[in-house]
């Protein structure tokens, strides 16, 4: 990584008060085909727009892909059953012990079209909400949507995710992933939260990262950016296997991949994660929110061409 390039970043990360490690912590010359370590185990999650940052993972003997929902891979993490994990964003500032791979998310600019919630009545008057705990962030962010934009405060219930048993019950339903986009359209209500948070504050929206235990393999790092240099070159054909496995039309799983999702983690992707970790904080919605933490971002690496 160029030297200028490294200034900027620090320079950057100490404006957000982002903590980040001491330069030559690990050094490693291994790529992702000759593993230092017997087996790397990467935990993913079992959605559509998951599938371009794990393309070709399973064919490399060194990995042991296990998918989970977020929730579950961050346990899993902290129990170290994981070396890296595809979690909510969320994980990274509610955990002390994650660090976040760099230039790796899950983020929309806009609208996210997996990330929904979904109404009976006017938002303002919602007094239950049901959740899809599967993920933190999410359950942040609508928190947090509800307190800006509608001025409520409604008693949070947990659910399985089924849109019409969760608003049979509440006012409001919180889905993600492959279920909030397999709901037909019109069938109810619903606001986008990716697009709230945007026009909200401008910035984008990180909903995953990679994050790893501090003392996990440093191959993790080319590993997890060539798989997801695969994925990118490769939109088409995982558009065609999603949207058979969810009975969606191939196009619209190809523009939520290649048009609405971004894979990439900038300057402007930190500075909205953390403003994300600052407003839960301020609402009072979680206890602690520690800094942010990046795993190796001062290492130079070669992604393969």
């Amino acid at each position: 990584m160029p030297q200028e390039q490294i200034l900027r970043r620090v320079l950057l990360w100490r404006r957000l008060g982002i903590s980040y490690p001491r330069l030559g912590r690990r050094q490693s010359n291994a790529t992702h085909y000759t593993m230092k370590y017997p087996v790397i185990r990467v935990g993913a999650v079992p959605y559509t727009n998951g599938a371009p940052l794990v393309y070709g993972l399973e064919d490399i003997s060194d990995v042991r892909l296990i998918k989970a929902v977020p929730s579950r891979l961050a346990q899993m993490l902290k129990d170290e059953e994981l070396d890296v994990g595809l979690v909510s964003s969320a994980a990274t500032f509610t955990n002390p012990h994650l660090e976040i791979v760099p230039e790796i998310s899950i983020s929309s600019r806009g609208p996210a079209q997996s990330v929904k919630m979904f109404f009976k009545d006017r938002l303002e008057y919602a007094t239950t909400v049901a959740l899809d705990t599967s993920s933190l962030t999410s359950v942040l962010l609508a928190q947090i949507v509800l307190k800006e934009c509608y001025h409520v405060c409604p008693q949070f219930i947990s659910m399985p995710p089924s849109v019409d048993q969760m608003l049979g019950r509440c006012d409001a339903a919180v889905l993600i992933g492959d279920t909030a986009m397999s709901v037909p359209e019109g069938k109810w209500p619903y606001v986008d939260l990716g697009e709230v948070w945007h026009d909200l504050t401008g910035l984008p929206f990180t909903f995953a990262v990679w994050a790893a235990r501090p003392n996990a393999p440093a191959e993790i790092l080319d590993l997890l950016l060539n798989a997801k240099k695969r994925g990118l070159l490769n939109l088409a054909s995982i558009s065609k296997v999603e949207s058979k496995r969810l009975g969606l039309d191939y196009e619209l799983c190809y523009k939520y991949l290649s048009e609405v999702m971004n894979y990439d983690l900038t300057e402007e992707h930190i500075a909205g994660l953390d403003l994300f970790r600052r407003k839960a904080l301020m609402h009072g919605f979680i206890s602690d929110a520690f800094e942010l933490r990046f795993f190796e971002p001062l290492r130079s690496y070669e992604v393969d061409n």
